[in-house]
């Protein structure tokens, strides 16, 4: 018995059939919450602060009549407002908000999403067309439950592949696992291009970042 398909080390680490970086199957429409709840630049104080308490979002977008997103509300800027003790009643969401609003296109894949978020600490993001208006909303967890059934799915398409009949794959010996797009495969296969091929096919699976291989197999056939 011998071990990896790459080079005889231990294990090896296969990249995706696509030499770019994978941007993933999961879009920001598929996980965004709709409808998009916003306020007009001239909404008083309290009608914000009272749209933030029912959506729970911990934001809420300004717009323009078009629906195009011009600013973004957070809790923390009638906290802030409050705070300084204006007079509530004369400040406008137009005074209250932060510009630009950093936002994400719905056609963006969740990777993108996942950067926005990460690059400007956020927790919420407005989600608007290729025209600039409002779509829905985005969450960090709205992010993270969608990446969880990304990662499922491709995980559970490699294993489709790899349980497919003719695989070469010694039953009982398969495990796989997928975190982040990242999928590593542990097992045993019948021949050494049995391991070759099923890495070969797992990689080419959409949204696999990368694959780390640590097959073994009974017969090497192709000395």
């Amino acid at each position: 018995m011998k071990h990896s398909i790459l080079d005889g080390t231990a294990a090896g680490t296969f990249p995706s059939a696509d030499p770019a970086p994978s941007p993933g199957r999961m879009l920001v429409r598929d996980c965004m919450s709709r409808p998009g709840i916003a306020v007009a630049p001239g909404t008083d104080f309290a009608t914000v602060a009272a749209v933030l308490s029912a959506t729970r979002r911990g934001i809420v977008p300004v717009v323009t009549t078009d629906g195009i997103v011009i600013g973004v509300v957070a809790a923390s800027d009638l906290l802030a407002a409050y705070a300084e003790q204006h007079p509530k009643q004369e400040l406008p969401a137009r005074d209250l908000m932060t510009v630009p609003a950093v936002t994400v296109t719905e056609g963006a894949s969740g990777t993108e999403a996942v950067a926005q978020v990460a690059e400007h600490s956020l927790h919420h993001l407005p989600v608007v067309d290729a025209d600039g208006r409002l779509a829905g909303l985005l969450s960090t967890h709205d992010l993270l439950d969608a990446l969880r059934r990304e990662d499922e799915a491709i995980r559970s398409e490699a294993l489709g592949i790899a349980l497919t009949p003719g695989s070469g794959v010694v039953p009982g010996t398969l495990h796989v696992r997928c975190e982040r797009g990242l999928v590593s495969v542990t097992g045993r296969t019948r021949a050494r291009s049995d391991s070759a091929a099923l890495c070969l096919q797992i990689a080419r699976i959409d949204g696999l970042n990368a694959l780390t291989d640590h097959l073994s197999w009974d017969i090497d056939d192709t000395e």
